[in-house]
């Protein structure tokens, strides 16, 4: 899964009236993308342990899913980051 990928499916386009997409729809965006990475992560793991079993895996396969997953999840690590970060400085704002 490329980088586009994961901000598309987390960023949804806003209706014709102006209007954005509910806050429902966001959190499943983002457990979407959670999901996402953890089947990354997953295949990664999966090749990674077949490779160093001996079984007929190409190094460059393995090497590109562990790769990807890393990719993925320091992504992800940083789209929560920055959600945490939004979170609290909204929290600080006074009424």
């Amino acid at each position: 899964m490329r980088i586009s990928d994961i901000t598309t499916q987390m960023i949804k386009p806003p209706h014709a009236a102006g209007r954005t997409e509910p806050a429902a729809n966001f959190g499943d965006s983002i457990k979407e993308a959670v999901s996402n990475v953890n089947e990354s992560q997953q295949t990664a793991d999966k090749l990674a342990t077949k490779l160093a079993a001996g079984d007929a895996v190409e190094v460059h396969q393995a090497m590109i899913a562990m790769q990807k997953a890393s990719m993925s999840f320091q992504f992800t690590l940083q789209v929560r980051n920055k959600i945490l970060e939004a979170y609290q400085e909204i929290m600080r704002m006074q009424v």
